[in-house]
């Protein structure tokens, strides 16, 4: 039941977007009592909150291999990944986010419930910051590199290279270049 409404509202979300993600119509997709949405998951907000941790595990063990890469393969390479990666996550999850931004009382819930629970896209920056940093302490990446800044804008670019997938735009440049760009200011001289 579980599987099929997060389903249902994943659906909906990517082809109508917040504004017909009700409660009503995510049961009627999933063919379930829309009371048993309010058990499972509390509210709409429980409910996009839960579409966002199924995906999760697939930011976690892109997190995961980028720590095992360090010191393996070229920086280059490792971060033309990662971009990849995080783009597909960022595609995936951008209409729930988009749902969250879009109405007040989400916004203001989720804010309040990821502060409460320590959780939050700031997450996301921590193990691309300890990656640089172990690259950094081997030597292949520059001595007073800005280790937050630096996960930041490559975090950055793949939110924003999937949000214009999701609008049906081009991105301006590929992973390849945007890495080729960032590269002499990671790399030591």
């Amino acid at each position: 039941m579980r599987e099929a409404v997060l389903a249902a509202a994943e659906e909906i979300l990517a082809e109508a977007g917040v504004a017909r993600l009700s409660t009503k119509e995510v049961a009627r997709r999933a063919g379930v009592a829309e009371s048993s949405i309010f058990y499972h998951f509390r509210d709409r907000l429980g409910l996009l909150r839960a579409v966002v941790h199924l995906h999760l595990p697939r930011y976690k063990e892109v997190a995961e291999e980028l720590g095992r890469r360090a010191g393996h393969g070229t920086v280059r390479d490792n971060l033309v990944e990662l971009l990849g990666s995080l783009e597909a996550y960022y595609t995936r999850i951008t209409p729930v986010l988009a749902a969250v931004q879009a109405d007040s009382e989400l916004r203001e819930l989720f804010t309040q419930r990821s502060a409460e629970a320590d959780i939050g896209p700031q997450r996301g920056l921590a193990p691309i910051a300890a990656y640089l940093g172990r690259e950094r302490d081997l030597g292949r990446v520059r001595a007073g590199l800005d280790l937050d800044a630096a996960a930041l804008v490559i975090l950055g670019v793949a939110h924003q290279r999937a949000v214009l997938r999701s609008l049906g735009t081009p991105a301006v440049a590929g992973a390849a270049q945007v890495v080729d760009t960032l590269l002499p200011g990671l790399l030591p001289d």
